[in-house]
């Protein structure tokens, strides 16, 4: 953990936070390294995206390496990460005999100096392209602020600005004696509508798109709000949601399934944030998720696993794992320290040494 804190040769601070997040769960000689990109994402205060590439660099610079596999078989496939060794230079390590000695307890040949070479120095950081050279100055601003409209001398077309008065003076401000040819209506349709389709129709709408148009998640979305109006969405939310709803119809998600997701769960109180958001957020919840009728059914009577384009996943039975966890994890740290038990004893080899060391100095203070 020092080594990652103070001595790493790293570009960043995303670097250091990725290093630092993988030696916190490593042995003391940098080993078996294995939490989940979204544990080290909130470690390094970073995305998992960023993990992933600072993850790509550190092993392309030899500051880390894949590691045993082995270390994290305990946990289900499906979502075991990735185990990384620190390379950790020998010659950094003050007491290096002490970490042979733990990895000969481990059945791990020790350390040396061609194992654990000493590592490059950090490459520069890119500059900016622009650095040093001077910043183009912004253009003079004319005197006076706001819009300026010079007088229009037209008697039959165009605007026309007049002098005097004052802000409540009726006669200030533009002013549009006529129409002429040469102004454009003002109700002109807006470009990407048709033309035969720009009058009104009557309920509402002013882009010539009919009810019998709607996509069918917005149609989805008006008949939930209509029977649960608290969940009713109007305007851009109505539509942006609507697409992501007919996205997922087409995926083979179904309109009652869709419902359940949307109105399953009531709305929170105090509400903190608008409805939009919220139906927003849980459709990208269940939009992560495979879809329902492609998820396996256990082997069991009267239920028969069909795969999809989606895959199926390998079913865990969570008791087994659970109770294997609870037989072969350290029980350190109240039970959450996690790595594989010492042979012989309930706790690790970093918090055995971690509880003798305290039990050595109560048993010293008490003689003395």
């Amino acid at each position: 953990m020092l080594w990652a804190m103070k001595n790493a040769p790293v570009i960043d601070a995303e670097e250091r936070g990725v290093l630092m997040a993988l030696a916190e769960s490593a042995w003391s000689d940098g080993t078996d390294a294995f939490p989940s990109k979204k544990t080290i994402a909130h470690i390094a205060v970073v995305d998992p995206k960023t993990v992933q590439r600072r993850l790509r660099t550190l092993t392309a610079r030899g500051l880390i390496a894949e590691g045993n596999q082995k270390a994290a078989a305990y946990i289900p496939s499906w979502c075991r990460p990735k185990v990384y060794d620190l390379l950790i230079p020998y010659s950094w390590y003050p007491d290096v005999e002490q970490v042979n000695a733990e990895r000969r307890g481990r059945g791990k040949p020790p350390l040396t100096r061609d194992s654990r070479p000493d590592l490059a120095p950090a490459p520069p950081r890119k500059t900016r392209a622009d650095k040093g050279k001077p910043r183009r100055k912004k253009p003079s601003q004319p005197e006076g602020r706001g819009l300026q409209v010079p007088p229009v001398d037209n008697e039959d077309r165009g605007t026309t600005s007049p002098r005097g008065g004052d802000c409540k003076s009726l006669t200030r401000g533009l002013q549009d004696p006529q129409p002429s040819p040469d102004n454009p209506p003002q109700d002109t349709p807006r470009p990407s509508v048709r033309p035969e389709d720009a009058q009104s129709t009557g309920n509402g709408r002013t882009d010539g798109e009919s009810a019998s148009e709607l996509s069918p998640g917005v149609q989805l979305l008006l008949s939930i709000g209509a029977r649960k109006p608290q969940f009713l969405l109007t305007g851009r939310t109505l539509t942006d949601q609507g697409l992501m709803v007919t996205g997922m119809l087409l995926e083979g998600w179904t309109p009652a399934q869709l419902e359940q997701v949307i109105t399953g769960r009531p709305l929170p109180q105090p509400v903190r944030k608008t409805v939009g958001a919220i139906v927003s957020g849980r459709l990208r919840d269940a939009n992560v998720s495979p879809t329902p009728s492609a998820v396996a059914f256990p082997d069991q009577e009267g239920h028969t696993a069909t795969g999809t384009s989606h895959g199926t996943r390998e079913w865990i039975d969570q008791g087994a794992v659970d109770t294997y966890r609870e037989e072969n994890e350290c029980d350190g740290r109240d039970g959450l320290c996690g790595r594989p038990r010492r042979p012989g004893s309930p706790f690790c080899w970093e918090c055995s040494s971690v509880f003798g060391a305290a039990a050595f100095t109560q048993f010293h203070n008490a003689a003395g």
